[in-house]
């Protein structure tokens, strides 16, 4: 029974890095927004000059354009929105590998095909 505890507390401490490190993706994420939202509000003066007149674009071509342009605050903005988008799909994966962990085949499987739906989701929902 001596295994039992030991395998507990490996658990606890993998939702434990888990935990942190969903923590540490919030707190950069938003780093990210509020520097590239500073630096856009100092250079210009208005974060919102650019929401004047709506223009369809897709994620690759204002990316492309930032880099053309040397947009770095839209850059670093774009960059934290990624991170903070990435960090549910990344908590699905983990949670399969926790549930592989403990040997619960079936939510393993469950919380994978999540993760492969969300992946999927995103990949049909953006233009790129």
């Amino acid at each position: 029974m001596a295994p039992q505890p030991q395998q507990d507390q490996a658990l606890h401490n993998l939702e434990l890095r888990i935990s942190k490190m969903l923590r540490s993706g919030v707190y950069i994420s938003g780093a990210l927004l509020v520097v590239g939202w500073l630096w856009q509000l100092y250079n210009t003066g208005d974060t919102l000059a650019s929401f004047q007149t709506y223009e369809s674009k897709s994620l690759m071509e204002t990316i492309h354009w930032a880099v053309l342009m040397q947009d770095r605050p839209m850059l670093i903005s774009i960059s934290g929105l990624i991170v903070l988008v990435l960090l549910p799909i990344t908590r699905v994966f983990l949670t399969g590998v926790l549930f592989v962990k403990q040997k619960d085949r079936i939510l393993a499987v469950m919380a994978f095909a999540v993760f492969i739906c969300l992946v999927a989701s995103f990949f049909l929902g953006i233009e790129l």
